[in-house]
């Protein structure tokens, strides 16, 4: 695999990926072991990799006092997911009423519409993983949980396929699920509409919808799904105050 291979290409400048070849040679250089390398990821972690997860943890403080499920649409590799997972176990590690649930093709981008715009990333193969990814991320789920406190309580699911019938097809398996947080990171319209409707009646006032997308010129398919959801709907938006591109909407 390439160090390129699983980058986003989007707003990555030359000089920019020159520098980043300057960081890959550097870690590939590092004068240390593996295990120490996992203690001290910061060394080789570009800024906005950390503002990544300074974001995730802005979207879970949100909901810390909100009963529910946290569900993360698109996952690729799972990064959201085992992130989230560390973060039960700091802010509320003794809460095992909070299922994980990961929704994804694990095959790439399904449904690209005429209202979607189609680019580098955003085609029929887009963030596609290795075959069997699935299963290797359930084992790193399961690894995390074991770590943390009331791992061995909590249950987390990944759920593959189109999320135009996934999403709804788990919540009729789950009649009891309430949805705390949905963190959408599809980027196309009809994924997102689909899922947003299927989570009409498990949201509350209180609720958090976090979007990857929302008014970004080079993913117009998610935010006209946004659009039309919230037609007539009462809620709140901001922006995060670590990705700028990435926004909050609060029910109420």
């Amino acid at each position: 695999m390439k160090n390129s291979d699983y980058l986003p290409h989007n707003n990555t400048s030359q000089s920019q990926m020159s520098a980043r070849e300057q960081l890959y040679n550097l870690f590939e250089a590092r004068p240390f072991n593996d295990a120490t390398l996992l203690t001290n990821f910061g060394l080789f972690a570009r800024s906005s990799a950390l503002a990544k997860l300074f974001f995730l943890y802005e979207a879970y403080s949100e909901v810390v006092d909100v009963p529910g499920d946290i569900y993360v649409l698109g996952t690729w590799l799972g990064q959201d997911l085992v992130v989230f997972e560390s973060m039960r176990a700091m802010l509320e590690p003794y809460n095992a009423s909070r299922p994980f649930v990961g929704f994804d093709t694990f095959d790439g981008y399904e449904g690209i519409t005429d209202v979607d715009t189609r680019s580098e990333t955003v085609k029929d193969d887009g963030y596609a993983v290795p075959e069997n990814y699935k299963d290797y991320l359930a084992q790193l789920l399961a690894y995390h949980r074991s770590e943390n406190a009331m791992g061995h309580a909590v249950q987390h699911h990944l759920v593959q396929g189109d999320a135009c019938t996934t999403v709804a097809g788990y919540l009729d398996n789950h009649p009891e699920a309430i949805v705390a947080l949905a963190y959408f990171d599809m980027a196309l319209y009809e994924p997102t509409k689909a899922a947003l409707d299927a989570l009409e009646d498990r949201l509350m006032t209180g609720s958090v919808l976090v979007f990857d997308e929302l008014n970004d010129t080079r993913y117009p398919g998610e935010s006209m799904a946004v659009r039309e959801w919230l037609k007539d709907r009462s809620y709140t938006i901001r922006r995060s105050r670590f990705l700028p591109d990435r926004s909050l909407v609060t029910l109420t």
